[in-house]
């Protein structure tokens, strides 16, 4: 049975059912969570970043704000107390996302391959002190790009690569 007043949460008043879509689903009949006033601009706004710029369906942000929350996150302390909310590895993915970006590699640069390349850290994230920044942890210097198989080989010492990216055992 549908109600003949609703509270709607986006603006906070009562208004009756018939400023309301009504929603037939799987045999029943309801009526939405907003009113058709406040469904218009939740519409509207989907499109739109909240500093009122506008953005991409898909992103949360506009490319302005998107700078500026990245901007957050510039030492590994920052990072570490992001870690402790959403664990290490979803932490340390923001350093591999933005070393990622900062460098277009398209081929594993050991073996070649170029389907899948992810990005390996000559020294590990997680050795970096508090106060070492982002950008010092992704320095072009300390990144490699492998293949799966070669990344899991340099993780595990059956792969060494010099800081240049170069493979030691290649070279006469």
């Amino acid at each position: 049975m549908i109600p003949e007043r609703k509270i709607c949460p986006l603006c906070q008043i009562e208004k009756p059912s018939s400023d309301y879509h009504i929603r037939r689903d799987k045999g029943y009949t309801y009526l939405k969570s907003y009113c058709k006033k406040c469904a218009a601009l939740a519409k509207v706004r989907k499109d739109q970043c909240a500093c009122g710029q506008s953005k991409d369906k898909r992103s949360k942000y506009c490319e302005s704000c998107a700078v500026q929350n990245r901007i957050k996150y510039r030492t590994m302390k920052d990072i570490r107390h992001y870690s402790e909310k959403y664990g290490q590895s979803a932490s340390f993915n923001i350093i591999r996302g933005r070393a990622r970006n900062s460098v277009s590699i398209d081929c594993c640069q050991h073996c070649g391959y170029s389907k899948h390349v992810e990005v390996c850290h000559i020294k590990p994230i997680h050795t970096f002190a508090d106060g070492d920044s982002i950008d010092d942890i992704n320095r072009l210097d300390n990144l490699l790009f492998l293949c799966p198989n070669c990344h899991w080989e340099f993780d595990n010492g059956l792969l060494e690569m010099s800081l240049d990216g170069n493979d030691p055992s290649s070279q006469d």
